[in-house]
C-alpha cells in the first residue's frame, strides 16, 4: 500500500479490537506551504537534556523568519534518542500510570515533561521527534502521516483515530503529544524501532499480586493501553528518512532554506546552555516528577474490589488525610499526616512488614 496518499483506515485484516473505528477521510502528502526548516539532531542521550532542550527550543521558536521584505514560515524538527526511562504526561498521576516500585529497582528515573498525553517508556530503540510550527498550522495527524510516509519503503504505517501510528496489524508503534501556545505549536512522538518491549511491560502494566488491591482516584489524564510493536528499522535509518521526507515536503529545495545542527550538552551556547541546565534541575527534582500530581486519594485493598483498609488523600506531595481502621495506621495517624508522600517516610512511622512492603511497591 503506498503511503503517498495515507488513509486513516483499518482493514479487517488489521482491526484489533483495542482501536476504534477509523474514518476515511484521506490525507494528500503534497505541501501546504513552504517553510525555512530548522533540524536539531540529539547525540546526547540524557531524558533530561533532551527533554530540556526541546522544552527551551519550544520557547525560542518564531513561527516565521522576514527575508527581503517577506515574511516566511518557520518549522522545527527535532529528532532524540534517549537512555531508559518513563515519561508521563504534564497532568498524570504516576501512582496510576507506573509500577514506581520497578522504576527503582531497574534504575530508572521517571520524567513529567512539560506537555499533556500519556505514560511513554523511551530506550536506546525508540527515537523522538518533535515537530513546532505556527499555531494557525496545527495538525493533529500531518506530522504523523509525514513520519508514515518518511517510512512507506520500510514499513506499512497508517493512522488511527487516537492519531496513533500503528503497523498492518494494527499495533502502536508511535503515539503523540501536543501543546498549544499563543502563535505557535508543537507535536512530539516516540517512534519504537527496536526498543525492549518487555521492559516497557514491566515498568508501565504490573502484574504484581499487589496490583489489584490498590486504586487511584483523583483528576488526571489516564493513558490508553494499547498492543505495541517495533518497527524494526535503525535509528539512523528513521532520522536519515525523516530529515529527507520533511526537506521535500516542507521546503522549495533551496539551501537557505534547510539547516540542519547537531548538538549535545557541550556544544550549546552559553545562553543556551544556562536556560537548559536550569530546566535539567527542575525536571530532576521530586517535587516537579511527584510533588505536581494534582490532588489525589490512593486506596489500599487487602482483597481485590474490597474497601480500602487504608487511604491517603495527597497534595502537593503532602499527605493532608488518612482514612484507615487499622490500629497500625490509627496510633500513627499523627506522625503520618504531613508527611512527604514518600514510602520510606511512611514506613518509618508503621511497624508492620506487610504494610510496609505494601508502601513500598506502590509509592
Amino acid at each position: 500500500m503506498s503511503l503517498l496518499h495515507c488513509k486513516r483506515t483499518l482493514s479487517a485484516a488489521n482491526f484489533s479490537p483495542f482501536l476504534s473505528r477509523v474514518s476515511s477521510r484521506h490525507f494528500s502528502s503534497q505541501k501546504k506551504n513552504n517553510y525555512d526548516l530548522n533540524v536539531f539532531v540529539s547525540n546526547s542521550h540524557s531524558p533530561y537534556f533532551n527533554l530540556s532542550f526541546e522544552d527551551y527550543l519550544f520557547k525560542k521558536y518564531q513561527s516565521y523568519t522576514s527575508s527581503d521584505n517577506s515574511q516566511i514560515y518557520s518549522k522545527y524538527l527535532l529528532l532524540y534518542t534517549n537512555s531508559p526511562c518513563v515519561v508521563i504526561g504534564r497532568n498524570q498521576n504516576p501512582y496510576r500510570e507506573t509500577v514506581v516500585s520497578a522504576l527503582r529497582a531497574h534504575s530508572i528515573p521517571l520524567i513529567r515533561r512539560k506537555s499533556g498525553g500519556g505514560a511513554v517508556f523511551h530506550d536506546l530503540g525508540n527515537v523522538n521527534y518533535c515537530v513546532m510550527m505556527p499555531n494557525s498550522h496545527f495538525d493533529r495527524d500531518e506530522h504523523a502521516l509525514a513520519i508514515c510516509e518518511a517510512l512507506q519503503n520500510q514499513a506499512q504505517l497508517s493512522i488511527n483515530e487516537r492519531h496513533d501510528i500503528i503497523n498492518a496489524d494494527g499495533k502502536k508503534v508511535s503515539g503523540s503529544a501536543y501543546k498549544l501556545q499563543r502563535g505557535k505549536a508543537y507535536h512530539h512522538g516516540t517512534m519504537l524501532l527496536n526498543s525492549e518491549l518487555h521492559v516497557l511491560s514491566e515498568l508501565l502494566h504490573s502484574k504484581s499480586a499487589f496490583s489489584n488491591l490498590q486504586t487511584v482516584d483523583g483528576p488526571g489524564v489516564q493513558s490508553v493501553k494499547s498492543p505495541v510493536a517495533n518497527v524494526g528499522v535503525t535509528n539512523d535509518e528513521f532520522i536519515s528518512s525523516a530529515i529527507k521526507l520533511f526537506r521535500e515536503k516542507y521546503t522549495d529545495g533551496k539551501e537557505q532554506s534547510f539547516k540542519l545542527r547537531y548538538l549535545n550538552e557541550s556544544t550549546l551556547l552559553p545562553d543556551e546552555a544556562a536556560e537548559v541546565n536550569s530546566r535539567m534541575d527542575e525536571l530532576k527534582t521530586w517535587k516537579w516528577t511527584f510533588g505536581s500530581t494534582p490532588k489525589f486519594i490512593h486506596k489500599f485493598l487487602l482483597q481485590e474490589n474490597g474497601p480500602p483498609a487504608v487511604a491517603f488523600t495527597v497534595k502537593e506531595g503532602e499527605i493532608l488525610e488518612i482514612d484507615s481502621e487499622i490500629d497500625e495506621f490509627v496510633n500513627a495517624r499523627e506522625k503520618i499526616l504531613g508527611c512527604t508522600y514518600k514510602w520510606e517516610d511512611i514506613a518509618s512511622c508503621i511497624k508492620s512488614q506487610y504494610w510496609k512492603d505494601r508502601l513500598a511497591y506502590s509509592i
